[in-house]
């Protein structure tokens, strides 16, 4: 009797002991490919549970990258937040990817409350960026890779948690953020655009060159207008030529050849 006694005790100890350790395993961060990316391949209910993006909470992703791009190689600020009305406890792990390649670098700007995991491809939380009121908010900087022409997309799987030091309960949610690589136009393409346009008395060309040859015709196909060897900015005088639509055929002295609807009115 007394060594079944001791054997049941012994049991109960090993069961307590063990306890904190599978309910908590990772309140001081994830152990790294939990974005829910095409790389990492899972998320954070494989450790909590519940059903995938269910339940009053949300986990977002956003950034001060401009809306017309990211410029190879500058860095930028990633902000993460988590959000649920009345949980207490939040977690995350972001990364980036781009054609199943982990893309731009990762750096810490507070490191008490994440770190970097998953081969300094992923940022995580600390256990002492864990507790928010109804939201918490982590930032990372993000260097931008090389010139390549190429859309990231930034994968994050976040936990918001009741704080019953258990899983369960816990609602686990995704999110997923693109960016595109800024597209520049350098300045010899740009001095290569006609502009046209029309006021009450004329119609104008604008551009930085010089054209051998401008022609303008009706909606007919008839040539209305002609002028040799000109230099832009051009103006021509729009009172002999009806209302409709016209098309302005100009060659640049370099041969190229610029087409542009107008409408007069």
């Amino acid at each position: 009797m007394k060594k079944i006694l001791l054997f049941t005790g012994l049991i109960c100890g090993i069961l307590i002991m063990s306890y904190p350790k599978l309910t908590t395993a990772y309140v001081g961060g994830s152990p790294g490919g939990k974005t829910n990316s095409p790389l990492d391949g899972s998320n954070c209910t494989m450790c909590h549970s519940g059903s995938l993006n269910s339940g009053q909470g949300s986990i977002t992703i956003s950034s001060n990258i401009p809306a017309t791009g990211y410029v190879p190689g500058e860095t930028y600020t990633i902000t993460i937040e988590g959000a649920h009305p009345s949980y207490t406890k939040y977690g995350f792990e972001l990364t980036a990817e781009s054609f199943g390649t982990k893309v731009g670098g990762f750096t810490i700007t507070n490191s008490s409350q994440t770190k970097l995991v998953n081969n300094n491809n992923s940022v995580t939380h600390k256990s002492s960026g864990t507790l928010g009121s109804a939201t918490k908010t982590w930032t990372v900087n993000w260097t931008a890779p090389a010139a390549g022409n190429i859309t990231v997309d930034f994968y994050a799987a976040g936990i918001t948690a009741n704080g019953n030091s258990n899983n369960s309960g816990d609602n686990v949610y995704t999110d997923l953020y693109s960016v595109n690589e800024i597209v520049i136009i350098s300045v010899s393409e740009i001095s290569k655009t006609v502009n046209i346009y029309s006021n009450e008395n004329n119609i104008i060309m604008e551009g930085n060159q010089n054209l051998s040859s401008i022609s303008m015709y009706n909606i007919l196909g008839k040539r209305v207008f002609n002028a040799q060897k000109t230099q832009l900015p051009y103006t021509i005088n729009r009172s002999n030529f009806p209302s409709g639509i016209y098309i302005i055929n100009s060659i640049g002295s370099d041969g190229k050849v610029y087409n542009n609807k107008i409408k007069l009115n």
